[in-house]
């Protein structure tokens, strides 16, 4: 019987843990954002879920994402950069909310293959630390149940964080 309540302890602190993450979704362009493009750089910021902000920048063939709090998004440095192909951001960007705190994010992106003009579309997912952001691996659009393997992703980014950086 001992046993049988342990086990049930288990569960019940796992599903209370998962119970505090929720997923909240923000636009990635649009009214709510705040744009600061020129006429030869793209820039805009939009406003994430507790007190985060996501900014975008297209450079015409680069472009970079940024995920950090709304306070600092100007000053560190870009969570990811890549060439950029086709709409290069998708319209939304998916929040993955750990004790009311953004952990993780998903965004659609769309990319070219560094040594020719392919063009791949991914749903790219990132780890949220605190202030630092990182890129945490990407899933193809393509493939069965993109979405669902994106979200798993991001459940596993929220879970790891950011790798130590050998500073």
């Amino acid at each position: 019987m001992r046993k049988i309540l342990g086990v049930a302890a288990v569960l019940a602190m796992v599903a209370g843990g998962r119970a505090l993450a929720d997923t909240r979704y923000t636009a990635a362009s649009g009214s709510t954002c705040k744009n600061e493009s020129k006429p030869e750089f793209g820039m805009w910021t939009c406003p994430g879920p507790a007190g985060y902000a996501a900014r975008f920048t297209d450079e015409g063939n680069m472009v970079s994402l940024t995920l950090a709090p709304s306070g600092s998004i100007a000053k560190v440095g870009p969570t990811a950069q890549w060439r950029g192909a086709g709409r290069a951001f998708g319209g939304t960007v998916q929040w993955i909310i750990r004790g009311g705190i953004p952990r993780a994010a998903v965004i659609r992106t769309w990319r070219r293959v560094d040594g020719d003009e392919r063009e791949i579309q991914e749903l790219s997912v990132f780890a949220i630390d605190g202030r630092k952001a990182c890129a945490y691996g990407a899933i193809d659009i393509h493939i069965a149940k993109a979405n669902e393997a994106a979200l798993a992703g991001a459940e596993t980014a929220a879970d790891s964080g950011c790798p130590e950086s050998a500073d």
